[in-house]
């Protein structure tokens, strides 16, 4: 079964926007081609410049959570460390139904 994975946080300053979302680029480019992930996306959100989701699609929690305790997990995401503040949130879900449209 497929999961999301969202990971829910806060950038520093409004002058680390565009160089956060620049680093989720990079890293998301980084982690295209790992076993079990199938995309990512960043959303922003429209009434507080400093809030951002980042969510991701896996093809099961195994898979991600191998990925997410591999020492590459850590290597690939430091470009976008300097940005987040220290509190974040990280929820995993199942994604029972799929309407494509």
């Amino acid at each position: 079964m497929s999961i999301r994975v969202m990971v829910y946080g806060k950038v520093h300053r409004q002058e680390d926007i565009q160089a956060f979302e620049e680093a989720f680029s990079q890293v998301s480019r980084a982690v295209k081609g790992t076993a079990g992930h199938v995309h990512d996306e960043l959303l922003h959100d429209c009434e507080n410049p400093l809030l951002f989701i980042l969510l991701s699609e896996w093809n099961s929690r195994e898979e991600f959570l191998r990925w997410e305790e591999s020492p590459i997990h850590r290597e690939v995401t430091v470009p976008i460390r300097p940005y987040w503040k220290a509190e974040r949130e990280r929820k995993i879900f199942d994604i029972d139904v799929r309407i494509e449209h």
